[in-house]
């Protein structure tokens, strides 16, 4: 018997497989881009905050926390149950309010109410902390501690300074229980839990009502009429919220302190709710700020963004005028939010009257990143906030804090010391003769532009006074700054060993000559009143000793400090000399001189691109002898670009210098210092500016970084020729840390970019399905060959994804790299006319509608205005690839496996197992089951659970039907042809057996679509899983749209039913318009995914509802077709029950034998005869 031959697989017959098979060309493409998704991963890692052993005290955590402590208290929490129904719609529900009490600390705030039971009585300031996302109320005691630990010396004893200043009193810390609602995931949970603050606030105020039988003394000053508000991360937007609500109290926040807060642009965009409170809360801020200063507004309310801000209420213009908004971010060790995003530089007047924004790395006695969590507990900070809230408390005005002037200025100058904001002059210091600073013992008088330079060992005994005259404004080319260093505090208390006046001429005595140079003018400036610059104008930096170990990231004020007093040309107006006086005791150093401002600031005028590729050198810096140089870099201005610094010295100032060299670097539109003391390598980064961030609202604002270098302007200068300056530097690009910043910022293209390549993948396989081909079936052994047009296959998701990766995906990368050039060159001529613009006209910059760029340039794929990012959504797109056929692979054996398992249990399982093994076809009618489950699915969609579980039930449902399909076509179509008579497996029609095919290629594409859409909904279901958990469900008032689950339930079911998609070549089905229905929703999400990736969903379910149209009416192998040319060719007849086909094996039928009642053998998958393409 001649041996037959092996089977030949042809193109047609690739399409029918269960397993993922992939070209080489996507092999290779996927593993690239898979490594470069590593590579990203792996510097996003890298990049985080390190610590070099031994940089660190003892005592610090380390990590993300950087230099903090642990803060460590005695917490006492009690439930305010008065706090129901009585105050708030939501009471009696799982929030709660609670009140903080430190154990041992504070003092118990029930009393007797002379009836036999206890009342409340309070007497301090009330704070209210509002928890963040998935935030618990417990997160109040270390900074409740810390307030009262600072208020007391020991308990019940308050602390001479704080506890017994005029208008002083305690913190009264109040604390909001959610429940661990995820407020950053759901809109509607942001409103609802804006409505519970307010209500909380109203019933906080309530308790300090005035009682003319309390003993306590709160009846001798006037009830509070607002609170202090703290909130961490979401907690501050829910506070912002809070004043658009119709239950808030007008003027009942005095002061808003937010940790933490992405104040502009939302961590997560899966909700359109939460898109929509934003857009609210930051439109009516700006527009507020406007009225308050430009009268003539026309503004009169904030319109309501949706239904569900329908609500709100527009309070009038002066509610925000007295508030102060401070924004506390943690900066590089955040990664929980991208730490731009909570800069108010948009939100707040330029000028800093209302609040401002700062890293920790600014804040005196912190000048640390800490990471999101850590913010709240670590030690410094705490009681760095504490000290300052307990500052701004007067409890003799009705707010219970001082005025807004005051507040700004005392927490700037706690909060953010005089380098980030230099004080202004106050004309009530007190004054005094310069001959009573000099006290009648040794003075000095310099020349004009002579430098002071006291060594350490120089000052023997007694009191030296140092006289600095003031140089002439013609001595300089540019404005003259003041300077001084010291190793020594400053001030006049007995451990300060420096004091520092400014003095200028009293009555008629004037000032010498101006072209005076010599020492004799000491004797007319004896008539000068001085003022002390300490405290006011005195900073404190990081020591700097000499060292071989520098930190690479900023270093924490630990271990010694430097004393720093800075003087711009404003703050020296009128002055006419500085007296700076050096005590005895110890051995400090002290450096002062007058500078060119303007002379000692070097730009590197080169951009990003220039950096990357060349970098940039400076060979002698600075170019003359100066102790604080500057060098401006216009090219880091935004938090994705990271540059690094190496830093050369010359011998003198690595070795013998007062102290070893260090910088800092800071920004004029944010205050973010950042410290790197005994500096060798510096990683620099900002976060002024970022993605999808709107701009400052003053234009006027330099757009870029300044270093700032000090320098021990002493330093001899080698001889030889290869010392130039003190220090060279070389400026790149840390290419690494770059790509680690893309993580936190796009990490939503993680979700978005997938699901569009699904919907092109699956346009072209229903753009094929349609198009057709000739095909050629022919059999040794069957009598005939058979020749057919437009019945091309549905191809598989595998080899649509190869063919797709072939031939669209490098169009879309170059058309992705010019999209992203025509929307920066777009952003970038924005922002020049805006800057244009307000140069022509000031008050430009307060009309926010214009100096906006709308958003539809401003939201457009990446955000970015620089050319140079342009290539980062092609690379972007490149690096998901892989995701995708990851997840293809994944989804592919999850499928397999389950319908092999299936069909083990059906041939091999046990028999009582085995009827419950048997897959079925549905009948071509719906069944009244089915008809009630989706009745029952879609009341429970209406009244009760949020669309997104109705989308879950769907994807479930849907998986079970891919199996069901995928079995029912390994069944029909067996991969190898039987030698024997057509056993039971061969009794389908090859016709019949590839439109099983068919069907389950078409559903796995629709299953891999749906898997791509689950992050969205996934978090919004979290957020209903949990308040269901507890009873909770008054947040989910705006999730029962049903329309929002029609077409994947109408699409679902159709596949669930066996019908397939109706090929078509035109008409009312056009192909044209299908393949539309998914390059439109893919299209979003390229451009505009990251910032609303809430729309896809609402664009994928039109497709589907398309899809469910088009989908045929016939159901698979339901359709004869005679054995004629150009027709069918093989028989499909309908089988033995017309109502229903089992996947158990069917009876053989007459059309399966030939003539003479020989059994003819069907053309199977994997056959010689098999379908093939010509």
């Amino acid at each position: 018997m001649a041996r037959s031959r092996p089977p030949r697989t042809t193109a047609a017959s690739r399409h029918r497989t269960a397993f993922p098979r992939l070209s080489t060309c996507l092999i290779g493409l996927s593993l690239a881009s898979l490594a470069a998704c590593l590579a990203i991963y792996r510097a996003y890692v890298a990049t985080q905050p390190y610590y070099p052993p031994g940089s660190l005290p003892e005592d610090a955590r380390g990590g993300g926390a950087g230099s903090c402590r642990m803060s460590f208290m005695s917490p006492a929490y009690m439930h305010l149950s008065g706090f129901g129904r009585e105050f708030t719609r939501l009471g009696n529900g799982p929030w709660g309010l609670y009140l903080y009490r430190e154990a041992g600390w504070d003092d118990n705030p029930y009393m007797d109410d002379g009836r036999g039971g206890q009342k409340l009585q309070l007497a301090g300031t009330p704070v209210l902390f509002v928890p963040g996302n998935a935030g618990s109320f417990r997160q109040v005691r270390s900074l409740a501690s810390a307030a009262s630990r600072a208020w007391f010396e020991v308990p019940g004893v308050p602390r001479k300074g704080v506890g017994t200043r005029e208008g002083g009193a305690s913190l009264d810390f109040f604390t909001l229980d959610f429940n661990d609602d995820f407020s950053a995931f759901h809109g509607q949970t942001l409103l609802d839990q804006a409505e519970y603050t307010a209500d909380c606030i109203r019933y906080i105020l309530s308790l300090y009502a005035h009682h003319e039988d309390e003993a306590t003394g709160r009846n001798r000053r006037p009830d509070p009429t607002a609170v202090i508000v703290v909130g961490h991360s979401m907690g501050g937007v829910v506070a912002r919220a809070a004043f658009l609500n119709p239950n808030y109290q007008s003027h009942s926040i005095s002061t808003l302190i937010t940790f933490a807060t992405p104040h502009v642009v939302p961590p997560v965009t899966v909700d359109a709710g939460v898109d929509r409170v934003y857009e609210a809360i930051n439109s009516y801020w700006r527009e507020a700020y406007e009225l308050s200063i430009s009268p003539k507004s026309s503004f009169t309310a904030v319109q309501p963004l949706s239904p569900a801000l329908t609500n709100f209420r527009a309070p009038p213009q002066e509610e925000l005028r007295d508030l102060v908004l401070v924004s506390i971010a943690g900066g590089l060790s955040d990664v929980t939010i991208a730490s731009e995003s909570v800069s108010l530089a948009s939100v707040l007047p330029a000028d800093g009257s209302n609040g401002f924004t700062v890293f920790t790395t600014a804040i005196p006695g912190v000048q640390t990143p800490i990471d999101h969590l850590a913010i709240l507990w670590c030690q410094q900070l705490m009681q760095t906030v504490a000290q300052g809230l307990l500052a701004i408390v007067d409890v003799r005005r009705a707010a219970g804090v001082s005025s807004k002037e005051e507040r700004v200025a005392e927490l700037g100058r706690r909060w953010l010391g005089s380098l980030e904001l230099p004080p202004k002059e106050d004309s009530n210091v007190r004054r005094i003769a310069l001959d009573a600073i000099v006290r009648g013992q040794t003075s000095t008088q310099l020349k004009v532009g002579e430098r002071l330079v006291a060594r350490p060992g120089e000052i023997v005994t007694g009191r030296q006074t140092y006289i600095l005259p003031v140089p002439p404004i013609r001595t300089y080319t540019g404005p003259r700054v003041f300077s001084l260093l010291t190793s020594a505090s400053i001030g006049r208390r007995k451990d300060d060993l420096v004091e520092v006046w400014a003095c200028e001429a009293s009555g008629n005595t004037a000032r010498g000559g101006e072209g005076d140079e010599g020492r004799g003018a000491l004797d007319e400036t004896e008539g000068s009143s001085c003022v002390a610059l300490y405290p006011r104008h005195v900073a404190t930096v990081p020591s700097s000793p000499h060292s071989s170990v520098s930190p690479i990231l900023p270093a924490p004020i630990e271990h010694g400090s430097i004393s720093l007093v800075s003087l711009d040309a404003q703050q020296l107006e009128r002055k006419e000399s500085i007296a700076v006086v050096v005590k005895e005791g110890g051995l400090p150093w002290v450096l002062a001189e007058f500078a060119d401002a303007e002379k000692n600031v070097h730009v590197v005028e080169k951009g990003a691109l220039h950096l990357l590729l060349n970098g940039h050198k400076l060979e002698a810096f600075p170019t003359s002898s100066a102790m604080m140089p500057e060098v401006w870099l216009p090219a880091l201005d935004t938090s994705l670009l990271t540059l690094k610094l190496r830093v050369y010295r010359s011998e003198c100032q690595e070795h013998t210098a007062l102290f070893a060299p260090f910088l800092r670097q800071h920004s004029s539109i944010v205050h973010e210092s950042k410290y790197f003391p005994n500096v060798r390598l510096a990683s620099l980064y900002t976060h002024s500016s970022g993605p999808y961030l709107p701009p400052a609202s003053s234009p006027f604002s330099a757009s870029g970084t300044c270093l700032q270098f000090f320098l021990d302007p002493t330093c001899a200068r080698a001889a030889g020729p290869g010392e130039k300056a003190d220090l060279a530097l070389e400026i790149s690009v840390d290419l690494w840390a770059t790509l680690g910043a893309l993580v936190v910022r796009y990490r939503m293209a993680m979700v978005t970019v997938p699901f569009a390549f699904a919907m092109l993948v699956l346009g072209r396989q229903t753009r094929e399905y349609n198009s057709g081909g000739e095909y050629q079936i022919s059999s040794s052994k069957l009598s005939f060959t058979y020749s057919e047009r437009r019945t091309a296959p549905f191809p598989s998701f595998g080899a649509a994804l190869s063919t797709f990766s072939r031939r669209t995906f490098p169009l879309l990368l170059a058309g992705l790299i010019v999209l992203s050039y025509i929307q920066s060159i777009a952003l970038s001529g924005h922002m020049a006319s805006r800057d244009l613009l307000a140069s022509i006209e000031p008050a430009h910059h307060r009309h926010s509608d214009l100096s906006l760029p709308p958003t539809w340039l401003a939201n457009l794929m990446l955000g970015n205005s620089g050319s140079f990012w342009a290539p980062l959504m092609p690379l972007l797109a490149f690096t998901i690839l892989s995701v995708v056929a990851i997840e293809y692979i994944a989804l592919s054996v999850i499928v397999g496996s389950v319908a092999w398992s299936i069909r083990q249990l059906q041939a091999r399982g046990p028999a009582r197992l085995r009827p419950y093994m048997t897959l079925a076809d549905t009948p071509d009618t719906l069944p009244l089951q089915r008809v009630f489950t989706m009745i029952v699915l879609l009341l429970l969609v209406l009244f009760f659970a949020p669309y997104q579980f109705a989308y879950l039930v769907i994807v479930l449902v849907h998986l079970f039907s891919t199996i069901r399909c995928l079995i029912l076509a390994q069944e029909a179509a067996p991969t190898s042809t039987p030698t024997g008579p057509a056993g039971p497996s061969s009794a389908v029609t090859v016709a019949a057996a590839r439109r099983l095919w068919d069907r389950y290629h078409y559903a796995f594409s629709i299953f891999f679509v749906l898997v791509t859409l689950l992050p969205i909904n996934a978090l919004i279901l979290v957020v209903w899983v949990r308040n269901l958990a507890v009873g909770w469900l008054a947040p989910f008032s705006s999730d029962h749209n049903v329309l929002m689950v029609v077409g994947f339930l109408a699409n679902v079911e159709a596949l669930h039913s066996g019908k397939m998609l109706q090929r078509s070549a035109g008409g009312r089905y056009s192909p044209t318009v299908t393949f539309l229905a998914f390059v439109v929703p893919a299209a979003y999400s390229l451009l505009y995914g990251i910032r609303a990736a809430h729309r896809l969903y609402s664009l994928a379910n039109l497709c589907f509802l398309w899809l469910a149209l088009g989908t045929s009416d016939a159901f698979v192998g339901s359709t004869g077709a005679t054995q004629t040319a150009g027709q069918e060719g093989l028989v499909d007849a309908p089988p033995r029950d017309a109502k229903r086909r089992s996947s158990s094996p069917p009876e053989p039928t007459d059309d399966l034998f030939g003539e003479g009642g020989a059994a003819r053998k069907v053309a199977t998958l994997g056959t010689a005869g098999g379908p093939s393409r010509r």
